[in-house]
C-alpha cells in the first residue's frame, strides 16, 4: 500500500515521463539513432524530481528517502522502458556507494550523483558474463601515485556513456572496489551489440588506467554482494512494472479486438490466458516488495543478519519475478496475434527486456538455489 507521498511521487514520474520521447529514438544499435538515451528527460527525473539522489543520504545533499520511494519509481520506469541511465547509475552505482558510505570518496561521488549531473555504473562482470563475486579476475596493481587498473568488462550497463566507473578488481587475492573517470588515459568505452534495445550495454577496456580505491584494504566481496542484492531488488520491481504494461495493454486491447463479431477477450481462451497472467504478476509484486521493505531494513541498520535476509529475499524475488515477466511478455505477445510480431509494435520490446532482464544478475534458476542456500537447505552459497 503506497502512502499518500508515495502516490504523488509516482504521479509525478508518470507525467514527466509521459513527456518524454518513448524509447523509440533511443534504441540501441539503431540506424539513425545519435543519442544514447533522453538526456532531457533524465535531466528532468534526476534533477527536478530528485530522483538520483533520492536513496542518497542527507549528509550526502541526497533526499534521505527509503528504498521503497525508489521502487515506486522503478516500476514507472519499468513500465515505459524509459531511456535514460537511470539503473546503472542509482540501482548499481548509488548501491555500490552507499554499502561504502563510510568512505570518503564514496560520500564524494553519492553528493556528485545527487546532484542530478553526473551518470554512473559497475563495471563488474568480465567476458564470461557471471556475477558471481569470485567470477571477478582483473587486475589491480599500485603504483607511486596510486593504483592502475589492466584488463576488461564485458556487459556493463550504460558502459560506454557512464561518467563515473566503479571497477571490481582483485590485487594480492583481494577483491576491492575502484574509481575510474571518463576520459582517463588507458580507458576505452565501446557500445555493445545488445538483445534488449532499450537497455545499452558497454565493453570497458583499461589498460594501465589510473584509478582510485573506495574503502579501506579489506575484501569488498562482501559489500559488492549487498549492493548487487539491492540491485537484484530494484530489477525485480522493474519487472513487475514491465508486466503489468504488458498485462494492461494487453487487457485493453482484448477488449477492441474483434473477431467472429465479438470483442477476443469475450473468447475464453483469451479470458483464462490474461487470468492466469494476472496471477503470476500479482504473486511477482508481492515477492518484489517484499524484498525492498528487507532493504529497508538493512540499510536502516546494516549487519550481517540484515545482510542475510537481503540476500534471502532478493534471491526470491528475482526468479519469481523475471519468471512471472517472461511469461507475461511472451502471454500477451500471443494475444495481440500477427501485430504483436511486427517491429512497429512494442510488443518485441518488453519481449526482448524480459528475456534481457531474467538473465541480468543471474539467471532464476540460480537464484533458487541460493534462495534455497540461504534458507538452510541447499548446499550452495548464499553469499
Amino acid at each position: 500500500m503506497l502512502t499518500e507521498d508515495q502516490q504523488n511521487l509516482r504521479q509525478a514520474v508518470r507525467r514527466c515521463l509521459e513527456r518524454g520521447s518513448g524509447p523509440r529514438p533511443h534504441l540501441s544499435g539503431e540506424p539513425g539513432v545519435t543519442q544514447p538515451f533522453d538526456s532531457e528527460l533524465w535531466r528532468s527525473l534526476a534533477a527536478e524530481i530528485g530522483v538520483a539522489g533520492l536513496i542518497v543520504p542527507e549528509e550526502c545533499d541526497g533526499a534521505g528517502g527509503r528504498f521503497a520511494d525508489l521502487a515506486v519509481v522503478t516500476e514507472e520506469l519499468g513500465r515505459s522502458l524509459t531511456p535514460v541511465p537511470f539503473f546503472s547509475t542509482v540501482a548499481l552505482a548509488t548501491t555500490a556507494l552507499l554499502v561504502n558510505a563510510e568512505d570518503g570518496l564514496a560520500r564524494e561521488l553519492l553528493a556528485r550523483i545527487a546532484e542530478g549531473e553526473t551518470t554512473a555504473t559497475l563495471a563488474f562482470c568480465e567476458d564470461d558474463g557471471s556475477w558471481e563475486v569470485d567470477a571477478a579476475v582483473m587486475q589491480a596493481e599500485r603504483t607511486g601515485d596510486g593504483w592502475r587498473l589492466s584488463g576488461r568488462k564485458s556487459f556493463v550497463v550504460d558502459g560506454d556513456t557512464a561518467e563515473v566507473l566503479l571497477v571490481s578488481a582483485r590485487t594480492d587475492g583481494i577483491l576491492r572496489l575502484f574509481v575510474v573517470e571518463r576520459g582517463v588515459d588507458g580507458l576505452q568505452q565501446d557500445a555493445s551489440t545488445v538483445l534488449d534495445l532499450t537497455r545499452r550495454l558497454g565493453t570497458v577496456t583499461l589498460n594501465a588506467t589510473p584509478a582510485r580505491l573506495i574503502g579501506s584494504d579489506e575484501d569488498a566481496g562482501t559489500s559488492l554482494r549487498t549492493a548487487l542484492d539491492l540491485a537484484l531488488v530494484l530489477l525485480a520491481v522493474e519487472q513487475v512494472g514491465s508486466a503489468q504494461h504488458c498485462l494492461d495493454n494487453a487487457v485493453e486491447y482484448a477488449k477492441q479486438r474483434v473477431q467472429f463479431a465479438r470483442p477476443i477477450g469475450s473468447f475464453q481462451a483469451i479470458k483464462h490466458t490474461l487470468v492466469d497472467v494476472l496471477l503470476k504478476v500479482e504473486m511477482a509484486r508481492s515477492a518484489a516488495y517484499a524484498a525492498v521493505a528487507v532493504a529497508d531494513e538493512y540499510l536502516a541498520g546494516p549487519n550481517a543478519d540484515t545482510a542475510h535476509r537481503l540476500a534471502t529475499a532478493a534471491s526470491l524475488a528475482k526468479a519469481m519475478c523475471a519468471d512471472a515477466f517472461m511469461h507475461t511478455a511472451e502471454e500477451t505477445l500471443h494475444v495481440y496475434g500477427g501485430i504483436g510480431f511486427t517491429w512497429e509494435h512494442d510488443a518485441h520490446l518488453y519481449y526482448r527486456r524480459a528475456k534481457s532482464s531474467e538473465l541480468f544478475l543471474g539467471t532464476p534458476d540460480q537464484h533458487r538455489d541460493r534462495f534455497a542456500a540461504c534458507a538452510g537447505l541447499g548446499k550452495g552459497r548464499c553469499g
